[in-house]
């Protein structure tokens, strides 16, 4: 026979074998009569509660029906829309928290109780609930459940939107959909924690109780009989509902601990009913299966006699426990699955955290496991201390008198509570069940060291005691631990995620939870992120993939992504955008390799089409340009930097004053070959004579064209009535700019600030030909993704060079997606536009306006150094936060960001960082330091098993932040396509130009699955006397395929 007390080390509840001692002489009581006198008074107890057993299945159910919403908590609860209060049988109120998680990962080391520590929580709700659980009439549940065969489930989930995305927006990435089932799958455990709260009529005073029985004993007088229907008016008791909304409040503030704790959701009554039948039914319960409440009920069935249950919703026990239950032994058969329930008889001797159980379970293995907390520890032992104390004198019973007596004084401080723990496991066979309970078993017994029982006189109420909130009834086994005790044994430190079922992106932790991510979601109130990370560690696979995510999960067209990059890393995206296009639509999505000659020339002046100056974000853009081509390379500002703004600002009004209004340029033939073609073919040449072509400006050209329907033509003519690069410049002459600004000189200088910036700009325009001309590099208006590559005009590593590249990355910029910001200036371009350019202005800002808009800077480490493009950079991020914009900042080292742009950001991708880092990431982002050092250790790059790459996610949400080490992993047909390291883009492009990129694809991830062969054609470079490997392989490929191809 066994007995529990306490020890002073945390776990503190202890199992003690009673030996038996040698017989006493007559006039003293034996000590065997003793223990058997209070083993018998045990027994009857465990009997009592362990072998009890209800003549019906649906008995089990304690569940009878809900307590309406009032107005009071519509309005403190407006996302309710259904009762989130259940009553039972024996008048308790019940309610239920869906726990997703910690916010970010605790410290779990014992001797760490400050601030991100599991101890501090701890701390937190044991102080919260010790006034509580001082007495009796609160309850609470942790119950916790992992199951890898739903794993499946949880991705096909999150991308069945994305799938219904793609057949709305033609865009033939099923089979990259579909791969993403495939390669998560083995590594994906569906994992659910909920949180059952109740609370009984002992909390109300006695009067209240008369008082209410009192009335429900008229009202039943003259209510319709219905005995099987729900009936919440013989619930309904505002005293209690009161104190049960208290206690609610009280833990979920205390698990919440200040957005440092648990992210919790409150559950209806609908939701918290379909989790109980999908834990009794597993694969019948349909998804969008719910119990009928009072509010939804409909009339079902024939009425008998004076009975009117058919009018009404039936009891819930009936909704939910209406399966076929059999038992075969200790096992219990249910929905098709065979169930083995596990009874904590010992907690654990040396304390261990939650987590340690569920990596000592394997992750195959489904399981879950309730835990029921209840005040009254003290009240319990109290026969047994009372007996205890008459014979504690007898040396054999001290140890147990020493254990009660201990958990008393206790008491004094923090409450001692009754404890029970259950667990569960399934199967499809009765051999799977077993085998797995045995797993169960024995992990359960290393946690810390616990006793455990499978025995059971009533299988079907022991395993009704593992799932969720369908009973008020505990396991058979009481444990007698202080509540901060019973607390920690608590899953409180599970991942957690703000986005679960609203996620695009599905990554997953390291032992296997599924963790969504929703891009772009409302969830964060702007969408800056950054990426920084070794070149070879995936960077730019994963920049890659969330620009992917959000195209398939457009809602009717492709988004608008602005991709500026350096290295070709974005073009295998852009290729796999056009492959799942129809040939009509391959310019919705480009890429441009960006050259600094005559031929890529995009005027620094163009403004939008129909319009003669710019609106602010155009002027804006300008003056950045202007600015930064009179950049100090040694100091990396522009000299008088607040006079050269000025005088920038200033000369940009003049020149459109001038070339707009006053002198517009005139139109002279033979320039646009295409505007005299339109001209022609329009039959708008012979509508005026020579004499007025002499006087005509190209605005009225462009108007004329446009009004005619010649869109193409107008738009070049709009381009040749823009002011140019030499011709700004020369203006720096104008009166108006001599008088202000003619004597200031360039600081540390004699030489005039106007001349200098005139030199500047003169030699802006021989340097950067590709922005001094007229526009002749166009892009179709309906393209909608543009990856812009600055290879081929980046600088070298010099200042000179920094500059010249963070010039090419605000050009680009604005190439790819100057307009985003354009639905937030619609007055002021209505303003602008003569009214018939209204139609096409429109149709973009509408365009723009209904979605959100991307843009990744990738590589940004080459303009390190040079403040004036990241201050750019800044004020463009924290501007576009309204503007509904979601920024990527990506570049090698953390220490490349400015502080200004680290404390700005929301989201970060980190695939790695340096030691010195950690400061910056625990300080700005509240990272705890401890994972951040976890992280360090942990190997680089692709796990050698396939399960991803390891990512340290931080997500600022507006309910606190998320900081969780996660697993990225991605398919071989995706890594084929967004694959960036030189010998495989290499091998890539070798076969694409053989057999066409979709063709190529497919036969690199049949030969590669890990997405990469750079160790073969390393390995063959070194082997064979070859001058070229990579084509070798690719015709050995080509060959192996057959007639396959």
């Amino acid at each position: 026979m066994i007995f529990l007390h306490a020890t002073p080390a945390r776990g503190g509840i202890k199992k003690i074998k009673l030996h038996k001692p040698p017989s006493c002489k007559s006039g003293v009581p034996s000590p065997m009569n003793i223990n058997r006198l209070i083993f018998t008074i045990e027994d009857c107890l465990n009997t009592l509660s362990r072998f009890s057993v209800a003549s019906s299945f649906v008995e089990y159910c304690d569940l009878r029906t809900v307590i309406g919403l009032d107005r009071q908590d519509r309005e403190r609860r407006p996302w309710l829309n259904s009762p989130y209060i259940a009553a039972t049988k024996r008048g308790e109120y019940l309610s239920v928290f869906e726990v997703s998680g910690a916010f970010r990962e605790m410290d779990e080391a014992s001797d760490q109780t400050g601030p991100g520590s599991l101890e501090s929580l701890i701390t937190s709700m044991s102080d919260s609930l010790n006034t509580a659980y001082k007495n009796s009439g609160h309850k609470i549940s942790f119950v916790f459940e992992r199951d890898p065969d739903m794993g499946k489930e949880e991705i096909e989930d999150m991308v069945a939107p994305q799938k219904r995305s793609l057949a709305n927006t033609g865009i033939q990435l099923q089979d990259v959909v579909d791969e993403k089932v495939t390669t998560l799958s083995p590594w994906l455990v569906r994992e659910r924690c909920w949180l059952a709260i109740w609370s009984g009529p002992d909390l109300i005073s006695n009067s209240d109780r008369t008082a209410h029985d009192e009335l429900v004993r008229r009202l039943a007088e003259r209510v319709p009989k219905a005995r099987f229907a729900q009936s919440p008016w013989q619930w309904t008791l505002s005293a209690l509902k009161i104190r049960h909304e208290a206690f609610l409040d009280n833990v979920e503030q205390a698990l919440r601990h200040s957005s440092d704790g648990l992210i919790l959701r409150l559950l209806d009554i609908h939701e918290v009913g379909r989790e109980i039948r999908r834990q009794t039914e597993r694969h019948s319960t349909p998804r969008n299966w719910q119990p009928h409440l009072p509010e939804d009920a409909q009339p079902a069935g024939y009425r008998w006699t004076d009975d009117e249950s058919v009018l009404h919703a039936p009891s819930l026990h009936l909704q939910l426990f209406n399966t076929q239950v059999t038992t075969q032994g200790n096992l219990v058969q249910a929905g098709g699955l065979w169930h083995g329930m596990v009874s904590i008889t010992l907690p654990p001797q040396n304390l261990q955290t939650f987590n340690e159980l569920v990596r000592a379970v394997p992750r195959a293995v489904p399981w879950r496991i309730r835990m029921d907390l209840m005040p009254g520890g003290m009240k319990a032992l109290n026969l047994k201390k009372t007996l205890l104390t008459y014979s504690s004198f007898i040396s054999a019973v001290r140890p147990m008198y020493e254990s009660v007596m201990t958990l008393a004084a206790t008491d004094e401080k923090e409450p001692v509570c009754i404890m029970t723990i259950m667990a569960s496991t399934w199967g499809k066979t009765r051999e799977i069940c077993t085998r797995n309970q045995a797993i169960l078993k024995s992990a359960i017994e290393g946690w810390g060291v616990c006793g455990t029982t499978t025995t059971f006189g009533d299988p079907r109420r022991a395993w009704v005691n593992t799932i969720l909130a369908a009973s008020g009834g505990s396991g058979p086994v009481p444990l007698y631990p202080p509540l901060s005790h019973a607390i920690s044994l608590f899953p409180l430190n599970r991942a957690g995620s703000v986005w679960r079922g609203k996620g695009n992106l599905m990554l997953h932790t390291e032992d296997g939870s599924a963790f969504e991510v929703g891009l772009a979601s409302s969830q964060q109130n702007k969408h800056t992120e950054l990426a920084p990370g070794d070149p070879g560690l995936g960077k730019s696979v994963l920049i890659n993939t969330l620009s992917e995510i959000q195209i398939s999960s457009a809602q009717k067209n492709l988004p608008f992504i602005a991709y500026i990059d350096k290295g070709y890393s974005a073009q295998g995206l852009v290729q796999l955008i056009r492959d799942s296009l129809p040939p009509e639509r391959k310019d919705e999505a480009v890429g441009i390799i960006l050259s600094n000659d005559p031929e890529y020339t995009r005027n620094l002046f163009d403004v939008m089409y129909g319009a003669k100056k710019p609106i602010t974000p155009e002027k804006n853009f300008m003056s950045s340009v202007l600015c930064a081509l009179c950049v100090d390379t040694g100091t990396g500002q522009p000299c008088n930097p607040g006079d050269t703004r000025q005088i920038i600002n200033q000369l940009i009004e003049l020149a459109f004053k001038e070339y707009g209004e006053n002198n517009p340029r005139l139109y002279r033939a033979s320039t646009e070959e295409l505007v005299d073609s339109a001209l022609q073919d329009s039959g708008l040449y012979e509508k005026h004579d020579a004499t007025w072509w002499a006087r005509s400006t190209w605005f009225e050209v462009r108007d004329m064209l446009h009004n005619a329907g010649y869109i193409m033509a107008a738009q070049r003519a709009h381009y040749q009535a823009m002011p140019q690069l030499p011709e700004v410049s020369s203006m720096l002459g104008h009166t108006s700019l001599r008088d202000v600004f003619g004597t200031v000189q360039r600081d540390g200088s004699n030489e005039l600030l106007l001349d200098y910036i005139r030199r500047a700009l003169e030699q802006g325009h021989n340097d950067y030909p590709m922005i001094s001309g007229y526009t002749r590099f166009m892009i179709n208006p309906e393209t909608r993704v543009i990856a812009v590559d600055l290879n081929n005009v980046a600088g070298d590593k010099t200042p000179a060079g920094r500059l010249k590249t963070g010039i090419m990355y605000l050009l680009a910029g604005q190439i790819a997606g100057g307009d985003f910001t354009l639905p937030q200036y619609r007055d002021e371009v209505l303003k602008q536009l003569p009214r018939e350019y209204h139609e096409i202005a429109l149709k973009r800002i509408n365009q723009l306006d209904q979605e959100v808009k991307t843009k990744v800077y990738d590589e940004l480490h080459n303009a390190r150094g040079i403040d004036f493009i990241w201050e750019n950079l800044d004020t463009q991020e924290r501007e576009q936060r309204k503007f509904a914009i979601r920024t990527v900042l990506s570049t090698q080292y953390l220490r490349d960001y400015p502080e200004s742009v680290l404390k700005s950001a929301n989201t970060l991708w980190l695939l790695r960082y340096k030691p010195e880092d950690i400061p910056v990431l625990r300080d700005n982002f509240n990272v705890p330091e401890f994972m951040l050092k976890r992280f360090l250790k942990m190997p680089e790059g692709p796990a050698p098993d396939g399960s991803g790459v390891p990512v340290l996610g931080v997500f600022r949400v507006k309910s606190g932040t998320l900081a969780r080490i996660l697993k990225f992993t991605v398919g071989p047909l995706e890594l084929w396509a967004l694959n960036s390291s030189p010998k495989d883009s290499a091998l890539r492009k070798t076969l694409t130009n053989k057999l066409g990129s979709v063709r190529a694809r497919k036969i690199l991830a049949e030969n590669f699955p890990r997405g990469s062969a750079t160790s073969l054609i390393e390995h063959r470079a070194g082997q064979h006397n070859s001058d070229n490997v990579i084509e070798e392989l690719a015709s050995e490929l080509i060959r192996k395929q057959g007639y396959n191809l």
